[in-house]
C-alpha cells in the first residue's frame, strides 16, 4: 500500500492481559488516510505493509511505537478548589492551561489532602498493543498528496523565510 492511502479496515486491540482496548466491526469500520498521523506509528507501518483486501493480520506494537513509555512524574496535583466541579477517581478530566494552549486529557488518580492527582499519560501509555486487523477497502492516494510530514516540514521553512521561529539559521 502506498503512503496516502486511503484505507478502511475492521480491527480489535488488546492489552498483554487480553483486555480489550478497541476495535471496529465491518459494519462500523475504522477509516484513515496513511500518512496523515491519524494512528499510531506501529499501527500504520504494519498497515502501509498490507496490500490486499481481505488480507488479514496479526501484529504486536511497542509501547514507543504506541503512546510511549508510562513516566511516573507525568502526574500533577491540583487542587480542589480549582475545579469548578466534583470530581472522583478514575474521572477523565480536559485540563486547559497546558503550556501551548492546547487541551490536554488527565485521569484522576486520587482524591487527597485537598487535591485531586491527576496522570497526564495517556491510558494505553507503556502498554504492548496488539492487533488483528482486516482489510475491507483500499482507495488510491490522490495525486497530490502531501504527507503531513510534509506538510509540518514546509510550514517550518516558511516560518523562518517569513520571520519566525529561525533556530539556528539567521539571515
Amino acid at each position: 500500500m502506498e503512503l496516502g492511502s486511503t484505507v478502511t479496515l475492521a480491527y480489535e486491540g488488546t492489552l498483554e492481559d487480553g483486555t480489550v482496548f478497541g476495535y471496529a466491526t465491518a459494519e462500523k469500520p475504522m477509516k484513515f488516510q496513511t500518512g496523515m498521523d491519524m494512528v499510531v506509528d506501529g499501527f500504520e507501518k504494519e498497515i502501509l505493509a498490507m496490500n490486499e483486501v481481505g488480507e488479514k493480520k496479526k501484529f504486536t506494537v511497542s509501547e514507543y511505537d504506541a503512546y510511549g513509555e508510562y513516566l511516573d512524574e507525568f502526574t500533577q496535583r491540583i487542587p480542589l478548589e480549582q475545579i469548578p466541579f466534583s470530581v472522583t477517581a478514575g474521572q477523565r478530566l480536559t485540563l486547559s492551561n497546558s503550556e501551548d494552549g492546547a487541551p490536554m486529557q488527565a485521569t484522576v488518580i486520587e482524591i487527597k489532602d485537598g487535591s485531586a492527582i491527576v496522570d497526564l499519560n495517556h491510558p494505553l501509555a507503556g502498554q504492548k498493543l496488539t492487533y488483528e486487523v482486516e482489510i475491507l477497502e483500499i482507495e488510491d492516494a490522490p495525486e497530490n498528496f502531501v504527507s503531513f510530514a510534509e506538510k509540518q516540514a514546509h510550514l517550518k521553512q516558511q516560518s523562518k523565510l517569513l520571520g519566525g521561529d529561525q533556530g539556528d539559521d539567521f539571515r
